[in-house]
């Protein structure tokens, strides 16, 4: 490869270089005043070239469609912050940064629903002619691109650097109780965070629309990449993002030049990882605690072990057998959807052991699902193992892999863990894609035989149906176990304060570590039990829109409430059916945008409710009896 070439590829990568950092720029500029991942981000970049378009289709000059969409993009991003995050101040960091989750499904829902899926095509701002350097050549909406992200990164610095307001960002980040101290209003600089990030977002999507197209498929994607690029830059600096954007669109471009195009997602999210392990703050960063959640959290922790009750384990036995028996004479759609709901329950009773109990937000439970599918898959169809001890080893292979992680992970306090497992979760995704050897590639492995135990095989719908229920009653029984024990207590305690943990003789890496391999072997329990029944292990059913269902299921049910987890679950199955049944819609364009926005709405919603104390009113809900019955019987509480 030849000099020129390599000119030509570092040029061209420099075009999504740039997003990406005007993409990072806007999750740098939200965490560094909030301390808020703000996953919303990628999807207020599609909005603004997607409103963009939206503008000039209907007749608006482009001089004038571009500025309205980025102001809008601004405006929904400050009224997000206004409604939502603002009364919801009491949260922990995790509970807020779920809520941006919510922004992006309602973003997504809203677009679908108003303006369909297609993609939509901008014109570029001053022509389509090539301009040439010598043989190296670049498009001039390139340069706009790289213009407006040298203008925006000079802006803010001067902004974090030369202001009042930024000032006081700075300070109620580095110190908020001693910034409100000084009469700095930290609401306040929040919603001018969030607007300033909603406008980075619309108008480096703008920019961007006429080189590629506006459509709502590429939000989720490039909020990824750029929040990869932050956290190699530094999420906590104002050069990082540029840095670790320029950074990691040559990496993609010399991947695909020298490896294969296919393999881009598994080495960079790789190198994500490895910086976080070896330099966490960043290429261009100085190590700090990475947003770690200052805000106390009302949890009352002793380290004393209490009982498990004979309540508990009776009323939880008599709701499984209860549904056992119920699954013998349902129909084949109810016992379709108890069996999904129940693997569903199972990722989320663990979601809560990490998120709930210990405070921290994984994002990456679909990676150890994979590793119980296809150890179940390959140990079955290749070796001839029983499915059983298929299932076991799967489990025990998730539960290693995540203690390893947690082990180093956990040593790091903020949301390091969020970072790290969702790295994990595109690795193990890229993985089974491309490793055609072992997995099958996209297709899968195909003819994964029922599950079976001493020599019953679980072949029916009913006989799985009675499986997954019995299955999701232990881990609903092992959850009451640990909960009760020393181990939850004092998980809870980490939840609350670490340093009073500490000052208990708690070792809190270990003890989240612990919590992580629990929570992935039940991931890679469910896993298992889902190929076994569909008979098939692919990708698809484990990506990133799994990843927030479950999210979404722990938030319906409560992030404390172990038999919430079940209602949670069956509710975010039975939704769907139930929004088809209303509406009178088949599974359209239409219907995936209701659903988003029904599913978005309870995200936020719910967290807004839970932070405001108004949780015993939903207890009359209809939506979540069983775990008001669970409730009183005394299994768990309410979150706080």
């Amino acid at each position: 490869m030849g000099f020129e070439s390599f000119a030509q590829l570092c040029f061209s990568g420099l075009a999504n270089g740039a997003l990406y950092a005007f993409i990072a720029l806007g999750f740098s500029l939200v965490n560094r005043s909030t301390g808020i991942i703000n996953f919303a981000q990628g999807d207020l970049t599609m909005l603004g070239g997607l409103l963009s378009a939206v503008l000039v289709a209907a007749g608006l000059p482009l001089w004038a469609a571009v500025p309205v969409a980025v102001a809008l993009c601004g405006c929904v991003s400050g009224l997000f912050y206004q409604f939502a995050i603002r009364p919801a101040r009491r949260a922990g960091m995790s509970q807020l940064t779920i809520m941006t989750i919510g922004l992006s499904i309602l973003i997504r829902g809203a677009v679908v629903t108003i303006w369909g899926s297609d993609p939509r095509a901008l014109p570029s701002f001053s022509g389509d002619a090539p301009l040439r350097l010598g043989r190296v050549s670049m498009l001039p909406q390139e340069l706009w691109l790289i213009g407006a992200l040298l203008v925006a990164v000079a802006g803010t610095w001067l902004f974090f650097h030369r202001t009042m307001i930024g000032l006081a960002l700075r300070a109620s980040a580095a110190n908020p109780l001693g910034a409100a101290y000084t009469g700095i209003d930290p609401a306040r600089l929040g919603l001018v965070a969030f607007v300033l990030a909603g406008l980075l977002g619309g108008l480096g999507g703008a920019i961007w629309t006429p080189i590629y197209f506006a459509q709502v498929d590429v939000g989720l994607g490039l909020g990824l990449k750029g929040f990869t690029a932050a956290v190699i830059g530094g999420i906590a600096t104002t050069w990082g993002p540029l840095a670790g954007g320029v950074a990691l669109a040559l990496m993609e471009a010399l991947v695909a030049l020298y490896v294969s195009p296919s393999w881009q997602d598994a080495i960079l999210y790789g190198l994500m990882l490895l910086v976080l392990f070896l330099r966490p703050q960043g290429l261009l960063g100085k190590r700090t605690s990475a947003g770690a959640d200052q805000k106390a959290v009302s949890v009352s922790a002793t380290l004393r072990r209490t009982t498990l009750g004979w309540r508990d384990v009776g009323a939880l036995l008599l709701a499984t057998v209860a549904l056992m028996l119920a699954a013998t004479r349902l129909g084949d759609t109810v016992q379709t959807s108890l069996i999904l709901a129940g693997i569903l329950a199972i990722v989320v009773l663990g979601l809560m052991l990490v998120t709930g109990y210990g405070g921290q937000l994984a994002l990456g439970q679909g990676a150890f699902m994979m590793i119980g599918a296809y150890a179940s898959g390959y140990l079955t169809v290749r070796l001839g193992w029983p499915p059983a001890a298929a299932l076991v080893c799967g489990m025990m292979l998730a539960a290693t892999t995540a203690l390893a992680l947690g082990r180093m992970i956990f040593r790091l306090q903020g949301y390091y863990l969020s970072m790290a497992s969702l790295g994990v979760l595109m690795i193990v995704l890229t993985v089974a894609r491309q490793w055609t050897a072992v997995t099958g590639g996209a297709n899968g492995l195909i003819g994964i035989p029922p599950f079976s135990l001493g020599g019953f095989v679980f072949a029916s719908d009913r006989a799985t149906c009675e499986l997954v229920i019995a299955a999701a009653g232990l881990a609903g029984f092992l959850m009451l176990s640990l909960a009760r024990s020393r181990f939850g207590r004092a998980l809870l305690a980490v939840r609350s304060s670490e340093a009073a943990a500490r000052a208990c003789g708690v070792d809190v890496v270990w003890l989240k570590a612990q919590a992580f391999a629990a929570s992935a072997a039940l991931a890679s329990l469910a896993g298992s039990l889902y190929v076994h029944y569909v008979g098939i292990a692919n990708p698809s059913p484990f990506g990133i829109e799994a990843t927030i269902a479950q999210v979404t299921a722990l938030t319906v049910g409560g992030y404390l409430l172990v038999s919430g987890a079940y209602a949670g679950s069956i509710a975010i199955i039975a939704l769907p059916l139930l929004i088809s049944w209303i509406s009178g819609s088949a599974v359209t364009q239409s219907f995936a945008g209701l659903q988003n926005l029904v599913f978005g709405g309870l995200l936020i919603g719910l967290i807004l409710l839970q932070t405001a104390g108004e949780l015993r009113p939903l207890r009359a809900w209809s939506l979540r009896p069983m775990a008001r019955l669970g409730l009183r019987l005394g299994w768990g509480r309410w979150p706080t």
